[in-house]
């Protein structure tokens, strides 16, 4: 298990990088922290790991919550009508959804990225 002030330090240093990433891009802050907190409760999941790749996970989660969280709320809104009714709460629905995921959807990409462009 990770020690905790070195998590604390990852995490941390992840909020800030989401943070000035966030704003340099314009991206809705509160998808980013509902990202966050999704990117935290899916590496509780994880197995113990270094507190940079801690860090750069938990960014990673935040940042690919804030910039396609609004993209699946119109998605959802445009293939759902009914979730009107939701209102604001789907785009941070989908912002947790996807920190939650990301840990597993990142790698995952990079890996077919890596197969197409090798041409394997």
């Amino acid at each position: 298990m990770a020690e905790p002030v070195s998590s604390t330090v990852s995490i941390a240093i992840a909020a800030a990088t989401i943070t000035l990433s966030g704003s340099v891009f314009g991206v809705q802050y509160d998808a980013l922290l509902a990202g966050l907190f999704g990117g935290l409760v899916s590496l509780s999941y994880l197995p113990p790991m270094p507190a940079l790749k801690i860090a750069g996970t938990v960014a990673g989660s935040a940042l690919l919550a804030g910039f396609f969280a609004p993209v699946i709320a119109v998605a959802a809104l445009h293939y759902f009508p009914w979730l009107n009714s939701v209102g604001d709460f789907l785009r941070l629905a989908g912002g947790a959804g996807l920190g939650i995921a990301a840990q597993v959807l990142i790698p995952a990409g990079l890996k077919r990225l890596r197969r197409y462009v090798g041409g394997q």
